[in-house]
């Protein structure tokens, strides 16, 4: 789904949680029918909806597939732009202990929203929906009556966080040069 090809517009980049009973497909589905109304109404110059499992291992080295990688990148910069303007991205994500039920491992697994929205003004991001401040939570629904409203969060935003695509298989470096110790900025 995508809008016109302003570089400058403001954007959106929409993550649903796959494999979700009727009830949250039905409301996923009726957000991007938001979505497309700002996009019809010019508010929105493009939109993006990616797909994510319910849950992302929480270390590049355990992420090896491009989406892993990609999200991972994604929510390292979706929690700098939340230290940034003094917000909390729980509880939105989680971190969890998983037991693999194959290896008898256990691991560290980041938890997805059910949906998340990513709004950018160019490459700045200007808002990670949802999000908490002072005790209260914005979730994707209150966001998106505000911009129907065009109405403004006073939110910084993050320079160069621009919503690049996730890379091609051959354009990811080989798992040995992958760093395994360490571990992204995971929400604390």
């Amino acid at each position: 789904m995508q809008g016109s090809t302003q570089p400058d517009g403001t954007r959106a980049e929409l993550y649903v949680r796959s494999l979700l009973p009727d009830g949250h497909t039905q409301q996923q589905a009726a957000v991007i029918d938001r979505l497309q109304g700002l996009l019809d109404a010019d508010v929105l110059s493009d939109i993006t909806v990616q797909v994510i499992g319910r849950q992302i291992p929480s270390t590049p080295a355990e992420a090896r597939t491009e989406l892993g990688l990609f999200a991972l990148n994604r929510v390292s910069v979706f929690q700098e732009w939340a230290k940034r303007n003094g917000c909390s991205l729980d509880p939105a994500f989680q971190v969890r202990s998983v037991n693999s039920e194959i290896t008898g491992e256990q691991y560290r697994s980041l938890v997805f929203p059910i949906q998340l929205l990513a709004e950018y003004d160019g490459s700045k991001l200007r808002c990670v929906t949802p999000h908490t401040t002072d005790g209260e939570t914005v979730t994707v629904t209150d966001r998106l009556t505000m911009l129907e409203g065009e109405e403004e969060l006073a939110l910084s935003s993050l320079e160069r966080a621009s919503a690049a695509r996730p890379p091609a298989q051959s354009d990811l470096p080989a798992a040995d040069t992958i760093d395994e110790d360490s571990d992204p900025p995971l929400p604390e």
